[in-house]
């Protein structure tokens, strides 16, 4: 169904795998994860490695995992003449360690059993499945994922739904790669219906989540390129040891300023010294 550098790219881009990772350090069936009980163990075990001071973090850090895990169906409608099949029980989350360059502890999501589903070529008919996949998707795996996190860790539903737009680097990248027109064209076309035309429905929020303006900051690395302001906070400022994001929507415009000097200033004796 797909190839190995396709599997290979999205496990790396949307933590989506196809095979069971060689020690998790704990493992769920997704569609458990729509009741308390098992959600909670999760978070429990999440929060604790990732350094949570409270459960939101955890929640936070868990959305972030599901986004991907949404983005690569996004990705499959658009790129592939097949996706798979994203009813929740054909999925399981494992809690697991990345050692790499960035070692960190991630929840990520594993395909026990993968149902093609033939995408249609004809992109009028395209559109009309495209829609109901999406739709399906958001309803019946991912709103359920969210609810129950809710009900755990008391944070905010338009926290974690407002944490969505973050797809938008997903579609950016992606277009911005593509060389074949027709599929950047679907990529393009796909990305204005989810902050456009998508119903709030499927997300149960009276709006939906992807209809998000971001606001640019100031980048002091690289004035050409500005920083999109988060759309919510991520809350790593409530981890051990952590603090305010640069782009974090809660970080004082004067705080901020004061950290872009000192990177400017940074960079400046960096230059001096050659």
């Amino acid at each position: 169904m797909f190839t190995p550098e396709e599997r290979q790219l999205m496990n790396h881009q949307f933590g989506l795998s196809f095979e069971p990772h060689p020690s998790p350090i704990a493992t769920f069936k997704l569609i458990d994860l729509f009741e308390d009980a098992p959600m909670q163990q999760l978070i429990d075990v999440y929060n604790s490695l990732i350094k949570g001071l409270e459960p939101s973090v955890g929640a936070m850090y868990f959305t972030s995992s599901i986004i991907m895990f949404s983005a690569a169906l996004h990705y499959m409608v658009a790129k592939h003449p097949q996706a798979i099949d994203f009813a929740p029980e054909r999925f399981s989350a494992e809690v697991v360690f990345i050692d790499g360059q960035y070692s960190y502890y991630t929840v990520r999501f594993r395909v026990d059993k993968a149902v093609p589903v033939d995408i249609r070529q004809q992109e009028e008919h395209r559109i009309e499945q495209r829609n109901e996949l999406f739709a399906r998707l958001y309803s019946k795996t991912i709103r359920p994922m969210i609810e129950s996190l809710h009900r755990v860790t008391g944070t905010p539903l338009v926290q974690m739904w407002g944490s969505f737009p973050r797809i938008t680097y997903t579609y950016e990248h992606l277009i911005a790669q593509e060389q074949d027109e027709v599929l950047r064209k679907r990529l393009e076309d796909d990305y204005s219906y989810i902050k456009e035309d998508m119903p709030a429905d499927a997300f149960g929020m009276k709006r939906n989540p992807y209809r998000h303006k971001y606001t640019l900051l100031d980048n002091p690395y690289n004035p050409d390129e500005p920083y999109k302001m988060k759309p919510t906070c991520c809350m790593f400022y409530r981890t051990e040891e952590g603090y305010y994001c640069y782009t974090c929507p809660r970080l004082k415009p004067k705080d901020r300023e004061e950290r872009r000097q000192k990177i400017l200033a940074d960079l400046a004796l960096q230059q001096a010294n050659g």
